[in-house]
């Protein structure tokens, strides 16, 4: 199904002042047992997994998970098994879960001998089976391009998807970005809507890097994060946004900052909760990187 405006009653809502969701004050994760940084959350569709990733430095970068003890406090429990590679050097990051088990993350592994980036397995009490590469046009499939972050939206029917082109000689991170949205023809296929980019006309804009995606469980609130192109210095300030719609057969509307700081205070990856009650982000303090949350103040 590709997403169409068709109806006039659609028209007159998508042309009326949205508005935006509003978050309280920033609480940070108690995760018991947890000594190291914690970047790119992800909650599970239940609640009770927090899935996380170690430091982004593409060497030793591993995906982890803790179980839910209440909404600010977790238990580590300590590697995602059938997830990450067994050498080193290795990135393994970006957890999402659908709501029927089917797990994605991101992997650089055999690359750039092989440039898909982006697998996907069968998540089962703490583990991930089946393991498989994800295809589809979506994929770019030249080097330097890479499926950076990518959200699933909570039936698993639409993939979120980053393209990011990197380049270490002449940028520092990500050179260009493209986010987009993909339809499954099957849990490791997934191809580019015809109209993708006209669903996210008011998201992309060639002055920023955008990454981490994240789509509410009802497909009406794209968040993600951003920072303008260029050299990345102490006063390169990154946003966590969002952009809304009336429904989802429609175009998301120009997005809000949420929170934003400077690279000092790094803010990144928001992830929701299924009753869109609860975000949860990283943020970086005092040299490591915490997990946070805030609860929503307009539901």
């Amino acid at each position: 199904m590709l997403f169409t405006c068709s109806s006039n009653d659609e028209d007159n809502t998508a042309n009326q002042s949205p508005t935006f969701p509003t978050f309280g004050p920033p609480i940070e994760l108690t995760v018991n047992g947890l000594s190291f940084d914690a970047m790119e959350p992800f909650i599970s569709p239940d609640s009770n997994y927090l899935f996380f990733n170690s430091l982004n430095d593409g060497i030793n970068t591993k995906l982890y998970y803790a179980t839910k003890i209440n909404d600010s406090t977790f238990n580590f429990v300590g590697e995602l098994a059938g997830a990450n590679q067994t050498t080193s050097p290795q990135l393994n990051a970006v957890a999402d879960l659908d709501a029927n088990s089917n797990f994605y993350w991101t992997s650089t592994r055999d690359y750039p001998n092989n440039l898909n980036t982006l697998f996907h397995g069968i998540f089962n009490s703490g583990s991930v089976n089946n393991s498989t590469r994800v295809q589809g046009d979506f994929n770019m499939n030249t080097p330097g391009w890479l499926i950076m972050d990518h959200g699933i939206s909570l039936d698993g029917n639409f993939l979120y998807f980053n393209n990011a082109r990197f380049d270490d000689a002449n940028c520092q991170g990500p050179c260009e970005t493209t986010l987009g949205i993909a339809e499954r023809v099957n849990p490791t296929t997934y191809n580019t809507l015809q109209n993708s980019a006209t669903i996210l006309q008011n998201i992309n804009d060639p002055n920023f890097i955008y990454y981490a995606p994240c789509i509410s469980s009802d497909n009406l609130e794209l968040y993600y994060t951003r920072f303008l192109k260029g050299p990345i210095s102490p006063n390169t300030v990154f946003e966590i946004c969002v952009a809304i719609r009336p429904n989802s057969s429609a175009t998301f509307s120009t997005p809000t900052v949420l929170f934003s700081e400077t690279i000092t205070n790094l803010i990144e990856a928001p992830t929701l909760t299924v009753d869109k009650r609860i975000m949860y982000y990283h943020q970086k303090t005092n040299d490591s990187h915490k997990i946070m949350m805030r609860y929503r103040n307009d539901l």
